[in-house]
Parts: C-alpha cells; sequence; structure tokens
C-alpha cells in the first residue's frame, strides 16, 4: 500500500525535504512509537551494463517520515508483515 515519506533535506546540496512515493511493508508498534519499514523505488545495475528498477527497503519512524496518501485505508496494513 502506498505512503509518502520524508527525505531529508540537502543543505550541503541546496535542496530542501523532499517526499516520495513508497510502499508500506510494515508498521509494528514499539515503546518508543510507530516504525514503517517502507519499499522506496530506486535503480539496480546488473554486471552486463543493464539498470533495472529496484527496490530498497529501510525502517522508518512515523509520523515523522511517513504521511499517509490522501483516500488510502490504513485500517489493513500489515502490523508485522
Amino acid at each position: 500500500m502506498p505512503v509518502r515519506v520524508v527525505l531529508p533535506a540537502g543543505p550541503a546540496l541546496g535542496h530542501p525535504e523532499q517526499e516520495i512515493l513508497a510502499r508500506l511493508w510494515r508498521r509494528p508498534q514499539t515503546q518508543t512509537g510507530w516504525l514503517s519499514q517502507v519499499g522506496l523505488p530506486s535503480y539496480q545495475g546488473s554486471e552486463n551494463g543493464t539498470v533495472q528498477a529496484a527496490e530498497y527497503r529501510v525502517w522508518v519512524r512515523a509520523p515523522e517520515h511517513v504521511r499517509p496518501v490522501d483516500g488510502v485505508d490504513y485500517d489493513q496494513a500489515p502490523p508485522t508483515g
């Protein structure tokens, strides 16, 4: 299910925070709050020089780094995958 992930600002590069659309894989609640495992869109190169779409999975904190997509029902989101 889709979520918006807030990427950090890059002061050295002169750009502000950015949001990208990612896939929500898990969202367990911990003693310190909610975590979300998200799949960020990326690219992957192969040994023969081709480039393919790929996904890079990371853990981020919600709601600091994850925001809902309008119209998506998160009641069925996987708590632990």
